[in-house]
């Protein structure tokens, strides 16, 4: 884990594999689906926040484009789509 607390998906990612072990595959699958959707939205928010906050676009090393936002977007479409 990354730091002293822990996010609730790192902790959820970092499961003992004595626990991922009485997972079932298809739940495993599912647990992998949902992070893979999570990390893909949170991509989508961070794009956002910063192209919509002036302080924080000018404190950005790469400003986000429209288009940024757009593919960020459309990896989170095709990630929820599985």
């Amino acid at each position: 884990m990354t730091s002293a607390h822990p996010s609730d998906e790192e902790i959820v990612r970092d499961l003992p594999d004595e626990v991922v072990a009485l997972l079932s595959e298809t739940q495993r699958a599912a647990l992998g689906r949902v992070l893979a959707r999570l990390a893909a939205a949170e991509k989508v928010c961070e794009l956002v926040k910063v192209s919509l906050s002036p302080k924080l676009r000018q404190a950005a090393v790469k400003k986000p484009q429209w288009w940024d936002v757009g593919i960020a977007v459309k990896q989170w479409e095709e990630v929820s789509q599985r």
